[in-house]
């Protein structure tokens, strides 16, 4: 682990990072004390029931993004749609699960599954798509990147790096949380709704990571056709759960007519058909996805290693790998 701290690029904890943590305790503190005792007279932008861990986690690597952009030369950075990405997705964490948007996804099935479909699916695919491992690099402290390459944890990390590992785990983690008994107990659980939350925004992170790296298999360790099919496969389970929900004519969810429903004028019925529909098409495009965004990364690969291939004196180029040209 030492040898990490030392490594060229990286930092360790300093100044400006202690000074961004005591800053988003202060905030953290102030903000949890008051959704407690003030709920009514905060903000939207506010949470309604404050999560510690989502909430220092998005402000701190928010923060450890742009603190590697600023860490690295303007030249080197990544293009603009892949921080964009990035920061949409971060965004996209804390609005659904620390605003008032919390209050509206305990009131309708549908926003619910908006949510949970955010935290495990959309808002980690952004992540993952905007890849940004290298400035996160520059821009964590060294002692955590560290911690994270400690030798007792290598083993369970290469297990949970598995495509097949994690596309399970991201289907279990999903569809457990739709069972109705499971759904109600979380819902009447506040720690236990925190949890669901937490739980599907992790599992969502490790899937994504893992099938849209886009280093080659020397790097990944996994080959590009099994991050593609564990990807793409994992659709149609899914598909079969959500399709279940959605058009089915029995409504399962009653919590949400015990709490009261916010808008009292979709039926039970239409909320679970819109909420299945949610949890069904948009999450099914991103696993297709999945097929393109790694065609994309062969052919850059590929690309990459033409260009850096010595070419003797006198040899003629008959043919590259992806194009043929």
């Amino acid at each position: 682990m030492s040898g990490a701290l030392d490594r060229p690029g990286f930092h360790r904890f300093d100044t400006v990072d202690r000074r961004a943590v005591i800053a988003i305790v202060i905030a953290g503190g102030l903000l949890d004390l008051a959704s407690r005792y003030l709920p009514a007279d905060l903000p939207y932008l506010a949470p309604f029931i404050f999560n510690i861990p989502i909430f220092a986690g998005t402000i701190l690597f928010g923060f450890w993004y742009a603190r590697g952009l600023h860490r690295t030369a303007r030249g080197a950075w990544p293009a603009l749609w892949r921080r964009i990405a990035y920061f949409s997705g971060v965004g996209a964490i804390y609005f659904v699960a620390q605003t008032h948007f919390e209050y509206a996804a305990q009131h309708m099935f549908f926003l619910n599954r908006l949510q949970q479909m955010t935290l495990g699916v959309f808002a980690p695919f952004l992540i993952a798509f905007a890849w940004p491992r290298d400035v996160l690099a520059a821009g964590v402290p060294a002692e955590l990147i560290g911690v994270a390459g400690h030798r007792l944890l290598r083993r369970p990390i290469a297990v949970l790096r598995n495509p097949i590992v994690a596309a399970v785990i991201s289907i279990a983690v999903t569809d457990v949380w739709l069972l109705p008994a499971v759904d109600f107990a979380a819902m009447i659980n506040p720690p236990l709704y925190a949890v669901m939350n937490l739980v599907m925004l992790l599992a969502g992170l490790l899937f994504w990571l893992v099938v849209l790296d886009p280093r080659p298999r020397a790097e990944a360790g996994y080959s590009y056709l099994t991050r593609m099919v564990c990807g793409f496969l994992t659709m149609f389970p899914q598909i079969l759960v959500a399709a279940t929900v959605a058009l089915s004519g029995i409504s399962y969810y009653d919590f949400y007519d015990l709490c009261g429903r916010l808008y009292p004028s979709i039926s039970p019925i239409q909320d679970q058909l819109i909420g299945g529909m949610i949890e069904w098409i948009p999450p099914g495009l991103l696993n297709t996805a999945v097929l393109f965004v790694l065609l994309n990364a062969i052919r850059k690969n590929e690309d990459k290693e033409t260009r850096e291939t010595p070419i003797p004196p006198g040899a003629r180029v008959i043919e590259a790998k992806w194009t043929g040209r």
